[in-house]
């Protein structure tokens, strides 16, 4: 049956016959902005962080974890890692499909496909549901790799983010931790939302559950305690955040830092083991950070480029100074961002795309369409409620005197809701550890006045609007009620739109990595499903490890579906099929963990 490729366009009825058909709804990207997920995803970060401190799904995981040894295995053994993916159609299915190849290239070099597939966390977005894993993770990835019967078939593991944490881990233990669980042609293997693979010539892969930035829990510590890990061995550890990406002076060290350098020098190194390197996701771009004084340190990979909103990575900072748990600040750890991908002058470029922002976001757009209304209708009001009415009142003075008959109660009610969100939203703040007075009485001061002159823009577009109303329809009250209010709601949804992409992006040009949050919402605004990644891994038979950072620089748009009978993917690329390349030089280990070349 033909499908539609416009997943926003598709009626009731075509929804339902390919949710018949596939056993699964393709969904569009998750867009960020929209005021009912805004709202709908800060309940859920309140309610899952606070029960999560009373119900901790992790202090219950006790079942045994069997077949995670492939240290008997015969020559390479291949893994591949991908992070933060299950958000929409085109970048998910894009990213399955491309780990569902034979092989893939790397300047030339043919990677065969990874015998275990490594999840770094936030499988699905926005939220963690039943319907929402079977639309954006599992029907993509199973469709990508269906079951064929192979005598070998892959294995799965994941670790959750905090995407899946909004459910209280529910959902991710149905999906990953089940008996005899199945995704396509991939199997799951583990029985708790962490894992110990033991792996040939002493490499090991631990992957931690971090829940939602908080401690350890005991039974995980325990978990890992037990593992039969020898003094020389190496160790790969997984984890849901790049915790350390902030540790720069001038800033407070994060929390899930010190939970993370605990479980790093108390578990990790406390064994005998070296720990070659940390990867994670969560931030959706990819980034190499080195040890440039400490040989022991490990290299620390951010990779969340499996199908989520892009990240910028022009904000970065260039050097990191990380300080681990048993060592002061003196003996911090300095670490240089050696690649990163996207470029980051195509990060760069990408980030004025929020121009556009009233397109990019429809919802978000009539929001502030909706705002402008209210407020034009108490301007209306006020002026309505003067004695000659309310045409003579918006005239009798010209413009100024218009301004003044329109600032009632309610009007400036609005205004001051308004300044109050835009100022409350503003990430432009002192540093927590910023000494000079000065310098925080200047960002409180910038803070407030950005604030006030974003507020008066917004106030002078809607009372433009308004009076050319007025001028145009004459005295004609109930015309200029109707007229004036649709004019307000089109002109907040297209130039108030704009206005505030452009006082957005302006904050982000100044400050750059000092606002992070602007900075994120500079990205989550645009939803950009290109730029992906994942790391293959090849765990040589010489004791080495190499990794491979592969890019797709375009996903792919439009899909064939092939019939259930037929083997292989069940979508097949319509004209040219994404590719993926090299985005890093190959990160070679040696046969004692350490970095070499």
């Amino acid at each position: 049956m033909p499908l539609e490729d416009n997943l926003r366009d598709r009626s009731p009825a075509e929804k339902r016959d390919e949710r018949e058909e596939l056993g699964f709804l393709r969904q569009p990207a998750v867009r960020w902005l929209s005021p009912g997920l805004l709202a709908r995803s800060g309940v859920e970060v309140l309610v899952s962080g606070t029960f999560g401190k009373f119900a901790d799904k992790r202090e219950i995981q006790r079942e045994p974890q069997l077949g995670m040894d492939y240290s008997a295995a015969a020559g390479d053994v291949w893994v591949d890692y991908l992070s933060d993916t299950g958000d929409g159609w085109e970048a998910t299915y894009t990213m399955a499909w491309l780990l569902a190849q034979e092989s893939l290239d790397f300047d030339g070099q043919a990677l065969p496909r990874g015998r275990i597939l490594l999840l770094g966390g936030d499988q699905v977005y926005p939220t963690a549901e039943p319907v929402a894993y079977e639309d954006r993770f599992i029907g993509p990835f199973a469709a990508a790799r269906p079951k064929s019967g192979a005598v070998e078939e892959p294995d799965l593991y994941a670790i959750p983010g905090n995407h899946d944490w909004y459910d209280g881990l529910a959902s991710f233990l149905r999906v990953f931790c089940a008996r005899e669980g199945r995704i396509g042609e991939w199997r799951t293997r583990q029985r708790r939302s962490y894992f110990a693979l033991k792996l040939p010539n002493d490499w090991w892969i631990w992957a931690i559950d971090i829940q939602l930035d908080t401690y350890i829990d005991d039974v995980q510590l325990d978990y890992f305690l037990q593992q039969p890990v020898k003094p020389g061995d190496k160790i790969v550890l997984m984890t849901a955040k790049p915790a350390w990406i902030k540790a720069v002076p001038g800033r407070l060290e994060p929390g899930c830092w010190r939970y993370l350098s605990y479980f790093e020098e108390r578990v990790v190194r406390a064994s005998g083991a070296h720990l070659a390197m940390t990867i994670t996701g969560d931030i959706h771009h990819y980034a190499r950070y080195e040890p440039r004084d400490d040989p022991e340190a490990p290299t620390r990979v951010t990779a969340g480029g499996g199908g989520a909103y892009l990240s910028g990575t022009h904000t970065l900072y260039p050097e990191l100074h990380v300080r681990s748990l048993d060592h002061d600040a003196a003996e911090a750890v300095t670490y240089g961002l050696e690649e990163v991908y996207p470029r980051a002058a195509d990060s760069r470029r990408l980030s004025n795309g929020v121009l556009g922002l009233a397109r990019l976001n429809p919802s978000f757009a009539g929001l502030l369409g909706g705002l402008y209304v209210l407020l034009g209708m108490a301007m209306l009001g006020a002026l309505n409620a003067g004695a000659d009415g309310l045409y003579a009142t918006t005239t009798a003075d010209g413009f100024a005197g218009f301004l003044a008959a329109s600032a009632g109660g309610m009007s400036l009610l609005m205004v001051a809701l308004l300044f109050g969100g835009i100022f409350g939203g503003l990430d432009l703040v002192p540093g927590p550890l910023e000494e000079k007075k000065s310098v925080v009485r200047a960002t409180k001061l910038a803070r407030l006045a950005v604030a006030a002159l974003h507020t008066v823009v917004h106030l002078l577009i809607a009372t433009i609007v308004l009076w050319l109303v007025v001028k145009l329809v004459g005295d004609h009250p109930l015309a200029i009620w109707a007229l004036g209010l649709v004019a307000l709601f089109a002109a907040g949804a297209a130039l108030g739109t704009t206005v505030f992409g452009c006082f957005l992006l302006a904050v982000h040009k100044v400050r750059g990595s000092k606002s992070w949050e602007t900075a994120n919402q500079i990205f989550t605004a645009q939803s950009i499903p290109d730029y992906k990644n994942l790391v293959r891994m090849r765990f040589a038979a010489d004791g080495s490890l190499t990794l491979y950072p592969l890019g797709c620089d375009r996903v792919g748009r439009a899909w064939d579906y092939t019939p259930e009978h037929a083997p292989g993917p069940k979508f097949s690329p319509r004209g040219a099929a994404p590719t993926a390349h090299a985005i890093d030089s190959p990160l070679v280990f040696d046969r004692t963990g350490r970095r070499s070349g």
